[in-house]
């Protein structure tokens, strides 16, 4: 292309010589490049009829303007997430290209200021602008990427902290739920064992109870019970009916007043075949079932027994207090060979046998009595004026006043067995 400099007010005379022009026009409305802009405007004015229009000549892309719009979208691989990642990450991810361009480019923009600046640009600035559009937004990408794998990984590590303190804190509930279960075993075993001691204690309490039940219990030994024994002992130790008649009817009145009673067992040990142990037997037996009567809410009973030749009280006040709870107790007070019993102990059978105030209420003073031991009495036989006369030649020390008492509550009631042993 050669170029001068050959217009008179100073403006630049261009001669395209390389290649035509971009754009076509009439020979009417298109002068040669140099004309003065006021006389092309003149020309404009004055041609109203145009035959030909101006228009475009394809020459390559780059002869065109850039249009004033976005760059291509560049879409970016989605990637993908194994965990689940918050709502600022998503809204994050979900930022087109598009938008990070269009802020660019409108921040990028500076309002025009004068005529030059409102000129178009030409097509290489077009291109370094978008070649810098293109290099921020990869880099911001790049950064959003980095930021998004940062806040990712920081995510990451967030749940392995959460999960590491689930962990620990799951571990430490089943710390205290086997502390727990290790407290209530131990106290479960406690109250286990004070129940076995509580019921343990009940149990020999019972079994106490029991025993002193059986002890105290009525055994219903009525009146029909006892006349049966005392029939049984008639026959088994061949006793005559008169004198068993006499045992049961004393014994029944006794029971039913209240009061005491005494019996007087008439025994010869100097006759012919005469059988101590058997009798011994018989007078326990009868002492037994008398007291089985006469303290039938008992169930286990057993008389009081007196050996005559063994008491070594002082005075008679001494054998009333040492008998008198075991008479209460037992009901019925055996004593053996009364003959032998001495003189100065008499008088206390004097308050067990008062029939009217009687030192143990429904009690039976059961005594022996060995007429070969009354050898001062010619006449031997068992009746009251013999037992009387006997015991007032053994008791000489009684003073007179009170033998007689004695004796009368004494012997009440004679039973002879001189011929049955």
């Amino acid at each position: 292309m050669n170029s001068g400099y050959s217009d008179e007010k100073g403006g630049a005379s261009i001669i395209p010589s390389a290649r035509r022009s971009i754009r076509s026009s009439s020979d009417h409305t298109m002068g040669r490049y140099g004309l003065n802009k006021s006389i092309e405007r003149n020309n404009q004015r004055n041609s109203p009829n145009i035959n030909e229009q101006a228009r475009d000549e394809v020459d390559n892309v780059m002869s065109k303007m850039a249009q004033p719009r976005s760059p291509l979208t560049i879409r970016k691989k989605n990637i993908v997430r194994t965990n689940s990642n918050t709502e600022v990450e998503e809204n994050r991810d979900n930022y087109t290209d598009d938008d990070e361009l269009a802020q660019n480019y409108s921040g990028a923009s500076v309002p025009n200021t004068s005529h030059e600046d409102s000129l178009p640009l030409s097509p290489h600035v077009y291109h370094n602008e978008f070649e810098g559009r293109n290099q921020s937004s990869t880099r911001k990408l790049n950064d959003s990427q980095h930021s998004s794998n940062f806040n990712r990984s920081n995510f990451s590590s967030d749940n392995l902290d959460r999960s590491c303190q689930r962990r620990l804190s799951v571990s430490q509930e089943e710390r205290k739920g086997s502390n727990k279960s290790l407290n209530y075993i131990v106290i479960l075993t406690f109250c286990i064992g004070i129940v076995a001691m509580y019921y343990s204690t009940i149990l020999e309490l019972f079994a106490v109870n029991i025993n002193q039940d059986k002890s105290t219990q009525t055994v219903n030994y009525d009146t029909i019970s006892f006349e049966n024994d005392m029939n049984r002992l008639q026959e088994k130790y061949n006793i005559d009916s008169n004198s068993i008649l006499q045992l049961k009817s004393g014994i029944i009145t006794i029971f039913s007043k209240m009061d005491a009673g005494s019996f007087i067992f008439v025994y010869n040990s100097k006759t012919q075949n005469f059988n101590s142990l058997q009798f011994e037997k018989f007078m326990d037996e009868v002492a037994h079932t008398a007291a089985r009567y006469l303290r039938n809410d008992v169930s286990s009973i057993k008389h009081t027994v007196i050996v005559s030749t063994n008491l070594d009280m002082a005075e008679h006040g001494e054998l009333i207090s040492r008998y008198r709870d075991d008479v209460d107790k037992a009901g019925v007070l055996l004593v053996k060979e009364v003959d032998s019993v001495p003189s100065y102990l008499a008088m206390a059978f004097h308050y067990y046998c008062d029939e009217y105030n009687p030192l143990v209420k429904r009690s039976a003073i059961f005594f022996t009595l060995d007429l070969a031991n009354c050898s001062n009495v010619s006449e031997k036989k068992p009746t009251h004026d013999f037992i009387e006369k006997c015991l007032s030649a053994k008791w000489k020390t009684v003073p007179k006043e009170n033998m007689r008492p004695l004796l009368t509550r004494m012997v009440d009631v004679v039973i002879d067995v001189t011929r049955v042993f």
